[in-house]
Order: C-alpha cells, then structure tokens, then sequence
C-alpha cells in the first residue's frame, strides 16, 4: 500500500489532481468487504492492480521452488482459479459505484500466447519463446488470461492494461509510455509509466473497451499531448474478434490470413524493434538474465550450475530456439 501510494501521488502531482487515499483491505476477505464498498462508493473510476493471490494463486511455503523442476520439463500444473474476490469487487462497483463507472485492469504482457493456436505460437515463437512465458509460474498467465475474460464479460466499463517487465527508476527511468495490441510486446515498463497509463486507461474515453500492452522507451520524452491520441488509435476487443484476430481464448478459429493476425504481424513489426539491447531477440534470454548481460555474453547464475534441459536441447539441435513439450491434459487444442 505505501509503495502504490507514493508511485500514486507523484502521479497524480504531476496532473495536479490531489492526493491518493488509502483504504486498506483484504480482498480475499469477507470481513472486509463493506471498507470496499466503502472505497467504491461514488467512484467515478478504479484501478485493479492486487496481486495474484486474489484470483486463486498461493504458491506455498516452497515458493518458486514448487514450480521450478515441473516448469523446466515443460509440466506445468493447470491452477486453480479462484475469481470470486474479483467477481465479488465487480459487484460491490455495480452497486454503488456511479452509473459511468470505469475498471482499468493490470494484468500483464504476455497472458494469451499460451492460448493461441499452435499454428501462431510457432509463427511468432520471437514472443513465445521467452522465460516468462516458458515457466509460466503457478499458471499465472493462463489465470491472468481467464480473469481479463471474467471484467470483459461483466457488464461494466473497462480498459486492462498490460505492461512489460516492470522496472525500478534507479534501473529504467519513467520516459514515453509505448502502447501496442497484438501481445507482441517485449521490453521494459518503468513502474511510474505503468501508473501513469493505469489512470489514462481509468478516465479516457479512448481507451474504453480496449486491451493493450505498454512499454517504456527510454530516451525519448512523454507526448505532451497525454495517451490519447495513441489510445484513440487502439482497436476495441470487440473490432479485435470481429477481424478474426486469434486472442487466445478459443473464440475463433486460427486464420493466418484474417485482418486480425495482419494486425498482429504489424504490431509484431513495430515492436520486434523496440528490444533494451543491442541483441534483439529476446529468445536467448533465460529467466533472470538482463538484456544487457546477454549482449555482453554474461550468465547470470552460479559458475558450475548444471544445464537446464532446454539449453541441452539447443546444443543438441543448434537451433536458437527450443519449445518445451506440450503441457499434457489441457481442456482445448494449441
């Protein structure tokens, strides 16, 4: 909460729209549900941004630990959902939110690619092959994917947002916030950006309706127009779906020839050159390695470790590019 509330104001600062007020709750938590509603009175707009542990996911004692081994072996278990802190928020703003009420969402980058048809994962394995998606930990894209699903289906205004790997300022200063459809980003997002983008997406009009991923890029300075003229060039989910656009649901059949995945390949195009880096392709990286140490050729990890099953697949096969098995028991082709 301190963290969210010091990135928060100094957000708000800059528009010159007041301070952040913290209401403390658990939204997992019956006993807290009236401090929501109470927070949700009268809101004109709000932002879901808690963690994982309010859709279902508690990885543990063991941590990371439980799903390293089954990850890297390409097994990993299908989660069990739990959407009812959402559901039950959703209702709460129903009921005594104002009539106009906007959710912005975050999720993440990356949420449908394990959804897509097995025909556009290897079309854009540039995307698919890279250590977030490979380990995908506790199932929390797919769970991810699934609660977008749930605040699209609900009734209510929406934007969800989908930033990069967030990023500290001291390691990736705030700069111009990128947006781009298609999930086929891959970068950095600085934490402020993304706080920036969370309020654009709660109160413009251009970004209702639509998801969207977003990145920073370093060096070059905001629009001092705001995020709207980019926003208002977005497509909405639903001119997404009526353009046959795969996005990772089963909701369409795959057509690489469909207006949708002509609109994916353009958003691929602008973003595959957008990499930190000088090597750009994010499919050398392992999970914890840094664009830069793979530019400089650095492992970052224990000398002595041993390998990783994918990087004796690569040596055996000298592709630079290796998918893990299919995840066995899955309720829907890939």
């Amino acid at each position: 909460a301190d963290k969210a509330k010091e990135t928060l104001d100094a957000v708000m600062a800059n528009a010159k729209s007041g301070s952040v007020e913290i209401v403390k709750a658990d939204l997992t938590k019956q006993k807290d549900a009236e401090a929501i509603r109470a927070a949700l009175e009268g809101a004109q707009a709000a932002v879901w941004a808690a963690d994982t542990k309010s859709l279902g996911i508690v990885p543990g004692p063991l941590g990371i630990a439980a799903m390293a081994v089954p990850a890297l072996r390409g097994m990993v278990p299908k989660p069990k959902a739990d959407f009812t802190a959402l559901t039950n928020f959703l209702d709460a703003a129903k009921e005594v939110a104002k009539p106009n009420f906007r959710l912005a969402m975050l999720t993440s980058a990356a949420v449908t690619r394990l959804g897509w048809h097995e025909d556009k994962q290897k079309h854009l394995d540039s995307v698919v092959d890279i250590p977030i998606v490979r380990l995908n930990p506790f199932g929390v894209l797919d769970v991810q994917r699934e609660a977008e699903e749930v605040v699209r289906t609900y009734g209510i205004s929406y934007a969800i947002v989908r930033p990069v790997g967030l990023k500290d300022d001291d390691s990736w200063p705030p700069a111009r916030p990128v947006l781009a459809q298609g999930d086929v980003l891959v970068g950095r997002a600085n934490r402020r950006d993304v706080a920036d983008v969370l309020i654009a997406a709660a109160t413009l009009p251009e970004c209702e309706g639509k998801t969207f991923e977003m990145a920073t890029i370093t060096g070059y300075p905001p629009n001092d127009e705001g995020l709207a003229p980019s926003a208002d060039l977005l497509k909405t989910d639903k001119e997404r779906v009526a353009m046959g656009e795969d996005l990772g649901l089963g909701a369409v059949e795959y057509d690489a020839t469909s207006a949708g995945e002509a609109f994916v390949d353009a958003n691929r195009i602008a973003a595959s050159q957008l990499l930190p880096g000088m090597t750009q392709d994010a499919t050398k990286l392992e999970m914890g390695r840094t664009y830069e140490q793979l530019d400089r050729g650095e492992v970052n990890r224990e000398s002595g470790t041993e390998a990783t099953p994918r990087e004796r697949a690569l040596a055996a096969t000298g592709s630079r590019r290796w998918f893990a098995p299919p995840v066995p028991n899955q309720d829907r082709e890939r």
